[in-house]
């Protein structure tokens, strides 16, 4: 049983709690904290589970193995170097850093430290995907020439809240949900060599944007998020011999050019959930984790440069 404390309980930290309390038999969360304390409280009363505001609380607490940061991206190097030091292991929330020399120390640290790492890009573990994931490496849809994904809601919009900090997200939803698909689609096809990138504020500030990404395949991709919008999620694989198409949490049309087509049932899965008793088995030795450190350094590479390409208005090199 991995023993962890939920650093964060906004929105997501909460989904955290929701995935697993009750529901894993591999993972436990004995500790929540948060610095607003008192918007906090009922909650984990409601949880029965101990409370703090204070990080370090977490970091001294003998009984936690694991913290699982859902903060501040800015947050995120600090706070995995001093888990490091204090002997946690880390699963962090997307993204892994603001930029590679961040993502480098975190590694770094935690290689140091002999401390595991988790990330939560969980669309590594969702059915269809990984069902996806079979159908490109086996070669069923023949070379891959482009991919979509669009991944849009309106969660985010409307309250204040950091997430909406230009400095936490340059480019507004690409960071909170096309990073997913920056991650995923480099888990599929390899590394992303460049990027073009845009956003735009028609109802808020970064509320629509998208990126256009190369590959060292040579094939493209095309990543979106609008923020202002119904949830809507969309994900497309073009091949030399057919094309696959996510319908939902369990379901993936499929076309082919001999002209047969199918409707492809997975079973469906909790993905967060699926993430951290994946990262649980990889601590206690029953299975390797799907995220290697370079491809958590690669997703950061990525996002720098869609940084860079907001700002020069150009297509940037992936570096």
């Amino acid at each position: 049983m991995l023993n962890t404390a939920i650093i964060g309980l906004g929105w997501w930290g909460r989904t955290h709690i929701e995935a697993i309390v009750g529901k894993s038999e591999k993972v436990k969360i004995r500790q929540l904290v948060d610095i607003n304390i008192e918007s906090a409280r009922d909650y984990a009363i409601e949880k029965n589970i101990h409370l703090s505001s204070d990080y370090q609380d977490a970091l001294d607490n003998p009984e936690i193995d694991a913290v699982v940061l859902v903060t501040p991206h800015s947050l995120h190097t600090k706070q995995i170097i001093e888990a490091a030091k204090a002997g946690k292991h880390v699963f962090t929330e997307k993204p892994f850093a603001l930029n590679v020399k961040d993502a480098i120390r975190s590694v770094e640290a935690a290689k140091e430290a002999n401390i595991h790492l988790g990330l939560g890009h969980n669309l590594r573990y969702s059915a269809p995907q990984i069902e996806i994931k079979r159908m490109i490496d086996t070669g069923e849809l023949g070379t891959i020439l482009h991919i979509e994904g669009n991944i849009s809601h309106s969660t985010l919009s409307g309250f204040v809240s950091w997430r909406h900090d230009p400095n936490e997200a340059p480019g507004g939803g690409l960071y909170h949900m096309g990073s997913h698909f920056i991650d995923l689609f480099s888990h599929y096809l390899g590394p992303i060599t460049e990027i073009y990138a845009q956003t735009l504020d028609l109802i808020q500030p970064l509320d629509t944007a998208s990126a256009l990404l190369t590959f060292e395949s040579g094939a493209s991709a095309y990543i979106g998020n609008i923020m202002v919008t119904q949830s809507n999620r969309m994900m497309n694989v073009f091949g030399s011999k057919g094309w696959a198409k996510v319908l939902g949490l369990d379901t993936i049309e499929i076309e082919k050019t001999d002209g047969s087509s199918e409707t492809r049932k997975v079973d469906a899965v909790n993905v967060v959930k699926a993430n951290m008793e994946g990262f649980a088995d990889a601590i206690s030795g029953v299975s390797k984790y799907k995220f290697t450190t370079d491809e958590m350094i690669h997703d950061v590479a990525v996002l720098e440069a869609l940084e860079r390409s907001l700002k020069s208005g150009k297509r940037e090199t992936v570096t």
